[in-house]
């Protein structure tokens, strides 16, 4: 459990504690900090809604560890270009500017595995409204 890491992201932030294993996330899910969705990307041509926001698989190469893909979030459409393995891609989205974190664990082709890491506070906030 010692091995999850301290990683920076591509918005320069240090970003929380990273799992690269079932067991860390599983871990991580227990300390109940932040919000955790798992997926599977397959690629194709509609988005796929995860928490708040839609993914899409552009791109799977499992022989470089290599992905892209778009997020849609807040009626924005980013592309996450030749991203890797356990690289953090960090956006912000909602009212109130939130970081979320997404995480890849597995490259297969045409396929990705990986999850999505939201704040806290996200539940209370849809609760409310």
């Amino acid at each position: 459990k010692a091995k999850l890491e301290n990683t920076i992201g591509d918005l320069g932030v240090q970003s929380g504690l990273v799992a690269r294993t079932r067991e860390d996330l599983e871990m991580l899910k227990r300390r109940g900090l932040r919000n955790y969705y798992e997926f599977t990307l397959l690629k194709n041509k509609r988005p796929v809604r995860v928490s708040t926001v839609s993914l899409q698989l552009k791109k799977a190469d499992a022989k470089r560890s290599k992905y892209t893909l778009n997020v849609i979030a807040d009626d924005h459409n980013i592309e996450k270009k030749d991203r890797t393995l356990f690289e953090p891609l960090q956006f912000y989205t909602g009212r109130d500017r939130q970081l979320y974190e997404l995480v890849i664990l597995a490259v297969d082709k045409n396929k990705v595995r990986g999850y999505l890491s939201t704040p806290k506070e996200l539940i209370a906030q849809a609760q409310s409204n």
